[in-house]
Formats: structure tokens, C-alpha cells, sequence
């Protein structure tokens, strides 16, 4: 936060302040004063209009016309209100000034004394309810046209009524900086609170629990909790803490004699700190138990390990997974090397398809999504030849030094999906161009896919798409990020 003019440096910070000010301080009393101040002008200006004082009269009504049209503007557009709530405050602090020159004339001292009590705290409340910048400036206005009018109406101004006038209003705007410094210093704690419990659970990857006791309804409360689907009840803050064991004792009476035992003889603001092993439903969890003296005793427990013969048995079955996973794609690759060689001789559009299927499903599995140093022409090659048949051609233009960085697994199923598009007796001519990005023209074919993964490969991997009528163009990003979430082997193996 600038220490001068109290604005927060990050300027979405700032932008979340002005929006919570307008809505819990600025308008809501835009609206008061302006309901108020309207029907007060309106009995002032028929008594003017009784009296024949059309003058003054007119002059209350057209500020109390502009009183209305500023607020149902206001409350109308919520745009306008976060942008212009502000500048309706000074605006209706200088329509109460123009209120109390006209009408002051009518009253003597002591009802004079009264009216300017009241304005000053009409003034002050919305010097307040302003932004720093627009409260000092109002101030600043409102104590030069005040002097201006007594120098114009009183010959008994004395040079310490112009000091006195000058030091009260610079104490005020010292005033004003130090309530809107303390006003942005609660909301940006506020700010950081809420960023914490949003963030808790993103850096703490354990189930926890974060509550307290509350004494008028005798019940624990929950502040903050990750449960990671570990409990399943309707309260498992409750259920954890009646249902877990330490020794001959609940979780709950446990905590209750540690807090009888530490409130009254630790003066610090942690009251205590354990690690222990509880049961709870025939396991064992390690859990770690603390609490701290704030404006009321905060509980946390957090559940650091589960049970170690459930975690051994996890293990075992991802490894068993991983096992199956590679035992078929081992077989998915030989029974490719068979329908190759055996499309080489007798072409079936039938088991080239089927052929494709089990590639895909192969390079789907991979979790080798890291990026990987690809050679354009050799990868084209390989991928046409799948895809050729005696009656269509995929002819490929692309220098032999063409290589770029991505992820070639993605890569693979993208030209797969743009390689199923091609009809029979059509052919299709690629071009691939390298300057500063790696581009990919397409000429010959009719449309592009419309498929879900063929989308999902476009997101991960091309920054741009052009279709013309001629061709198809492609960007390919420098810095590609997966879109697939498949569990897969860690091997990586080229088309056969």
C-alpha cells in the first residue's frame, strides 16, 4: 500500500477494494442522503413557495430533481454505481452547501447554530464515506467557500478565526488519511484471510480439520476442513472426534482434558502441540493435534498417514495396474506389426482402421506428455503410410532439418484425426514451413475434423488456426501443455 495515498500497489486488490467500499459504505449511504435530503428540500421549497420566495424556492427543487436523477441513474446501472458512487458523494456534500447558504439567511444565532452543527455532520459523514483524494478535496472546497461567505456577510472575521479555520481543516484531513489507511489496512487482512482458506486446502494435501467450541450452542464448529472423501458421514468433524480412540479415551475427551490442563498455565498463544496414533474404525492414523488462544481456543487435527497396510495394498494394486498396462500395449504393438505387414500385401480398409484404432488407443495411454524433440518429415512419413492406400496419396513436402519441441504422442493422435478426414481417390499435399514458429499447410482436404480429441489435440498443441478455401493452416506452440488425463506407461515407443 503507497504510504501517501493509501492505494494498494496490486492494482486488482485495489479494484476489489473500491468495489466493497461502494457496496458497504458508499451507496448504501448515497441512498440515506439522498431519500433524506429530498424530502427535506421538498418541505423547504413549498414553505418558499407559500412565502412567495420563488427564487430559493426553485433553486431547492432543482437540487432536489438532481438528488433523484443521480440516484435512480445510480441504482439503476451497477457499472455506473462502482465508477460514479464517489463522485455522487462530493456532488451531493456541495448540493447540501448550496441547501444551507440559501436557507440561512432565515435563521438567527442559535438556530443558525443548530443548522451548521447538522451540515457539519452531513459534511463529515460523506468526507468520510469518499474516497482520500475526493473526501480532502471536498474538505479543502467546502472551508474556502465557508470563509468566502462570512468575509461576504460579517465585517467581525478576525485573522484567528481565518487560523483557527485553516488548522481545523488540516487536522480533519489528517483524519480522513488516518481512517482510510486503518479502513484498507482491515479489508486487506480481510483480503488475506479469505486468500488463506481458499489456499489451506491447495498446500495442505492431508485431510485436516481446522474448528472451535462453541459454548452457547455446546457444539463443535467447523472453520476449515479438507476431508479428501476419507470420512464418510454427514458431520465427520463429529464423527471423528466421538469415534477415534487414544488409549481408553476419546478423541474429543483427550482434547478437552489437554485445553482444562494448558488454559489456565501456558501464556502463550499455542496451548499445545501432539503427534499420537489414534484408531478409528479398526485403523491406525497418525494424526498430529494442536491448538491456539486467538480471540477463542482454534483446534486443528491433521490426519498425516493412513493406515500402512493400506498403503501397501495401494501400492501393490498401482503396480499391478502399471504391470497390465504394460503387458497390453506390448501386446497392442505386435499385433500392429502384424496387420502391417500383412496391409502390405492385401490392402482392407477394414483392418487399416482397426490398425488406427489400436494405435490410438496405444499413444492414448502414454504419460509421456513431456516434451520431446520431434523430426517432422520422418514422423509424416511414418503416420502417411498407415493412411495410404491404392487409391488416395498423402504427398509431403518437409526439409529433412525441420524438428521442433512437442508432445509427440498428442502429436500423433492430431494427424491421425486429420488423416481419417481424406476420401477415397482424393489426395493431399502437406507443406511444412519453419521461420520462427513451425507451421503446417494442408492442401486437398475437404473439412477438418469435428471429433472431441481432435479438439482436444488442437488446444494442446497449435497457438493458430486458419481455413481457407484452398487450405488448412496450423501454429504449432512453442510451449504445448496436455490435455489428456490417461494413467500410462513410462516407455516411449516410435511407429513401426
Amino acid at each position: 500500500m503507497n504510504k501517501y495515498n493509501t492505494r494498494f500497489i496490486d492494482p486488482v486488490l485495489e479494484k476489489q477494494y473500491l468495489i466493497h467500499k461502494v457496496k458497504v459504505i458508499q451507496f448504501p449511504i448515497l441512498t440515506y442522503l439522498s431519500f433524506g435530503g429530498t424530502i427535506l428540500l421538498l418541505a423547504n421549497s413549498i414553505a418558499n413557495m407559500i412565502n412567495m420566495d420563488y427564487t430559493n424556492g426553485l433553486i431547492k427543487l432543482t437540487v432536489m430533481t438532481y438528488l433523484l436523477l443521480q440516484y435512480l441513474v445510480l441504482k439503476k446501472k451497477a457499472s455506473l454505481r462502482i465508477n460514479y458512487s464517489n463522485l455522487a458523494l462530493m456532488m451531493t456534500n456541495f448540493a447540501s452547501l448550496v441547501f444551507e447558504i440559501s436557507i440561512y439567511p432565515q435563521y438567527d444565532y442559535y438556530d443558525g447554530y443548530l443548522l451548521g452543527s447538522n451540515q457539519m455532520l452531513v459534511h463529515t459523514i460523506l468526507m468520510f464515506a469518499s474516497n482520500l483524494k475526493v473526501g480532502i478535496f471536498s474538505n479543502i472546497a467546502l472551508t474556502v467557500v465557508r470563509i468566502i461567505q462570512v468575509v461576504q456577510n460579517s465585517d467581525n472575521l478576525t485573522v484567528q478565526q481565518y487560523f483557527y479555520s485553516i488548522i481545523m481543516s488540516l487536522s480533519f484531513m489528517m483524519v480522513q488519511y488516518q481512517i482510510e489507511k486503518q479502513y484498507r489496512q482491515s479489508f486487506y487482512l480481510q483480503f488475506k484471510d479469505n486468500n488463506w482458506e481458499i489456499l489451506m486446502p491447495l498446500l495442505l494435501k492431508k485431510p485436516f480439520f481446522i474448528f472451535t467450541f462453541n459454548k452457547q450452542i455446546n457444539m463443535y464448529q467447523t472453520l476449515m476442513s479438507a476431508q479428501k472423501d476419507f470420512f464418510n458421514s454427514d458431520n465427520p468433524l463429529s464423527t471423528f472426534l466421538f469415534k477415534s480412540k487414544i488409549k481408553q479415551q476419546t478423541l474429543e475427551q483427550f482434547i478437552v482434558r489437554k485445553t482444562r490442563s494448558n488454559e489456565h498455565k501456558n501464556q502463550s498463544s499455542c496451548l499445545f502441540n501432539y503427534q499420537m496414533v489414534v484408531e478409528y474404525q479398526m485403523k491406525k492414523l497418525q494424526v498430529s493435534i494442536f491448538c491456539c488462544r486467538f480471540e477463542q481456543l482454534i483446534y486443528a487435527i491433521v490426519i498425516d498417514s493412513e493406515d500402512p497396510l493400506i498403503n501397501q495394498t495401494n501400492i501393490k494394486l498401482n503396480q499391478s495396474l502399471q504391470h497390465c498396462r504394460n503387458i497390453l500395449n506390448a501386446q497392442l504393438m505386435q499385433i500392429n506389426k502384424v496387420l502391417g505387414l500383412y496391409l502390405q500385401d492385401t490392402f482392407s480398409p477394414l483392418l487399416r482402421d482397426l490398425r488406427v484404432s489400436l494405435f490410438e488407443l496405444y499413444y492414448k495411454q502414454l504419460s509421456s506428455h513431456r516434451l520431446q524433440l520431434v523430426k517432422m518429415k520422418k514422423l509424416l512419413i511414418k503416420c502417411s503410410k498407415i493412411f495410404e492406400t491404392p487409391n488416395n496419396k498423402i504427398k509431403i513436402d518437409c526439409a529433412d532439418n525441420i524438428q521442433f519441441a512437442t508432445i509427440k504422442s498428442t502429436l500423433i493422435i492430431f494427424l491421425f484425426e486429420i488423416f481419417k478426414q481424406i476420401e477415397k481417390n482424393q489426395q493431399v499435399y502437406i507443406f511444412i514451413n519453419q521461420k520462427k514458429t513451425t507451421l503446417m499447410f494442408i492442401y486437398g482436404l475437404k473439412q477438418l475434423p469435428n471429433s472431441v480429441q481432435f479438439v482436444q489435440c488442437q488446444q494442446t498443441l497449435i497457438d493458430q488456426t486458419e481455413c481457407k478455401p484452398q487450405y488448412f493452416s496450423f501454429e504449432f506452440s512453442k510451449s504445448p501443455s496436455s490435455h489428456f488425463n490417461f494413467e500410462n506407461n513410462d516407455k516411449y515407443q516410435q511407429l513401426e
